[in-house]
């Protein structure tokens, strides 16, 4: 990154927001748009989950915010470290996604390609059907999500804006 240059930090929401709780990243893009500083960007993926290596590559920081398939207890949010340790195999195996993140972050790892800072958001869902809306316990708690990351944001974004000092 050149000096003066933005520090580049990337929010990601995925999933599709016409498919149930999968729709729940998308559903906390929509809230944090408004509210995001100009080093951060935001995009939503609600298809080739490998295409987020390239979103990520040259970022400080990512944050993902995903559903993870039915459990038992919709609207659970989970706050996951994956450049400290693997995706939890509970998750792996319950990817909405053919090609799902866990595979996306292990294939990024083994070709070094994971930004220094990488956080992901897990909605545990409860319905994935087709022209469904997000269940209640999913929508109940999309404001909190919301809240969880804006509040991380500012320390993200600062110690994004040291590495780029640093490394200029």
């Amino acid at each position: 990154m050149s000096a003066g240059a933005a520090p580049r930090v990337l929010v990601a929401a995925i999933g599709h927001p016409d498919r149930g709780d999968d729709g729940a990243g998308p559903a906390v893009a929509r809230r944090l748009k408004p509210h995001l500083p100009a080093d951060v960007r935001l995009i939503e993926s609600n298809g080739d989950m490998l295409a987020l290596i390239d979103e990520w590559v040259g970022c400080a920081a990512a944050i993902l915010i995903d559903a993870s398939a039915p459990g038992r207890n919709p609207g659970r949010i989970r706050c996951l470290d994956l450049v400290s340790r693997r995706l939890p195999a509970e998750f792996a195996r319950n990817s909405t996604h053919a090609f799902g993140l866990a595979e996306t972050v292990e294939l990024a790892r083994a070709l070094g390609q994971l930004p220094p800072r990488l956080v992901v958001y897990l909605v545990e869902g409860e319905r994935f059907d087709t022209g469904a809306p997000l269940s209640p316990a999913v929508a109940a708690i999309v404001g909190k999500v919301t809240e969880k990351i804006l509040a991380e944001l500012p320390d993200i974004c600062r110690r994004a804006k040291m590495s780029a000092d640093s490394d200029a």
